[in-house]
């Protein structure tokens, strides 16, 4: 192999949106954790994934746009459409634990909890930002919310605290989100939150 082979620049891999996508959202949430969204900049955020900035704006036309796209992965995963039904016979504890589990793949995702940690310091500098969370966050309440209250109706549990005010199956997650937010992932509120939290929605089904 000859000397100017060898010094060849690396040709970069084209590859399809689908697979390309994540791993610019991957970069770019390295980025924003590292220097904060205002400082960050586009060209780091290609140079990290592997990509020119010219094959960056082929995805994406600026850094808001691939914030939201961010907003949207991690708060638009989880699948609300396979909940145990109690009205098809399924038990309160089983029905309990499927919605806390998604709840926490939900809620406690490290990115989820990164793009938090982010938003808090820099909620004055980038208040759109903020208000995408809030209103994306809205709306991911408002859809588990109403699957859980559809779910104690069919079942014919409406006059129980948990049909009238649905979301309070969600405070626990989001206390404990809180937590993790301000002081870190290496430590809990309370070691038995997860179980807790399945015992409490128990009593609510009940």
């Amino acid at each position: 192999m000859s000397d100017s082979e060898i010094n060849l620049p690396k040709r970069r891999l084209r590859l399809a949106p689908e697979a390309r996508v994540p791993q610019i959202l991957d970069a770019a949430l390295q980025e924003f954790s590292r220097r904060g969204f205002s400082a960050a900049r586009i060209d780091d955020i290609a140079q990290r994934c592997g990509l020119s900035k010219g094959g960056l704006y082929a995805h994406f036309d600026s850094k808001d746009a691939i914030f939201k796209a961010l907003l949207d992965r991690t708060l638009h995963r989880t699948d609300w459409a396979r909940m145990p039904q109690l009205a098809a016979g399924a038990g309160t504890r089983a029905v309990a634990e499927w919605i806390v589990d998604h709840l926490r793949a939900a809620l406690l995702a490290p990115d989820v909890i990164t793009l938090l940690r982010l938003l808090i310091p820099e909620r004055e500098r980038v208040p759109l930002r903020v208000d995408e969370w809030k209103n994306l966050t809205q709306l991911n309440t408002q859809h588990v919310t109403a699957v859980i209250s559809e779910n104690l109706k069919a079942s014919g549990r409406k006059d129980s605290v948990l049909a009238r005010h649905p979301w309070l199956a969600l405070s626990p997650m989001v206390h404990v989100l809180l937590w993790h937010a301000v002081f870190g992932e290496g430590s809990d509120p309370d070691p038995d939150f997860h179980q807790a939290h399945v015992d409490m929605l128990c009593e609510l089904l009940a």
